[in-house]
């Protein structure tokens, strides 16, 4: 038996999508699932304190090291709306650390409030957290508070640890 011959009529497209066609499907997906994450809770307020408490611990870590490899007093305090890292001056002075070793001042990227634990006289624009050279750590609880979220950080001389819903 001899095959057809191809005809026009006859022809017929090979089953399934093209390339493009699954390009936009992904896309449309994609775009579908970014923006319900940050609907349903990805960009809450808890996560991004979280965010914020992870990145500061992380500067807390820095600031140990770099006060040991540069063989200098570092400081923490919060400022209006941020927070500045110090170092100890020869004339008895605490000086902001500016732009070196990633210590630059900070903004926060969402409205914060902190809180010390012990707290400290507000009279005196002391460091809440002081790291030594020799690795020594005054230390305490960072409380960093956005709306009704609060979130803490324990700095003592062997950890920086994040303990959830912070309180007193």
């Amino acid at each position: 038996m001899k095959p057809a011959p191809f005809t026009h009529a006859s022809w017929r497209p090979e089953q399934g999508f093209s390339l493009i066609e699954l390009l936009v499907v992904m896309a449309i997906i994609g775009l579908g699932s970014m923006l319900s994450v940050a609907w349903l809770g990805g960009g809450d307020n808890a996560n991004r304190l979280k965010g914020v408490a992870h990145q500061l611990a992380g500067e807390f870590r820095l600031a140990s090291n770099v006060a040991t490899t540069r063989q200098q007093v570092i400081g923490w305090q919060p400022i209006e709306d941020g927070y500045q890292f110090m170092s100890w001056q020869p004339d008895g002075s605490w000086q902001s650390w500016g732009q070196h070793s990633g210590l630059a001042p900070q903004r926060w990227p969402l409205p914060v409030q902190t809180q010390r634990s012990p707290s400290a006289s507000s009279e005196i624009a002391l460091p809440w957290l002081v790291w030594w050279p020799d690795g020594e750590v005054l230390g305490g609880r960072v409380i960093l508070i956005s709306d009704a979220v609060r979130q803490a950080i324990d700095v003592d001389a062997l950890t920086v640890k994040l303990s959830g819903d912070a309180r007193d």
